[in-house]
């Protein structure tokens, strides 16, 4: 998955980079840490297999989500 991508699906499914790295359980001094989401949209950071799988998990749940209430 590319950072694009990321951005793509994210914004796609009005989803904030703060609730996707709370998800991903990125933090710092507890509150979620929203610029490693931006590091990996813009390519400075790469995602790794890891990652990848769990973020199609998350928007795969939404739109199974957003199909059932249709």
């Amino acid at each position: 998955m590319e950072g694009s991508e990321l951005l793509n699906l994210r914004t796609k499914h009005k989803v904030t980079q703060e609730s996707l790295a709370e998800y991903l359980g990125y933090f710092s001094q507890g509150v979620p840490n929203r610029s490693m989401i931006a590091r990996m949209e813009k390519g400075y950071q790469k995602i790794n297999f890891r990652h990848k799988v769990l973020i199609e998990n998350y928007f795969k749940g939404l739109e199974d989500l957003q199909n059932a209430n249709s």
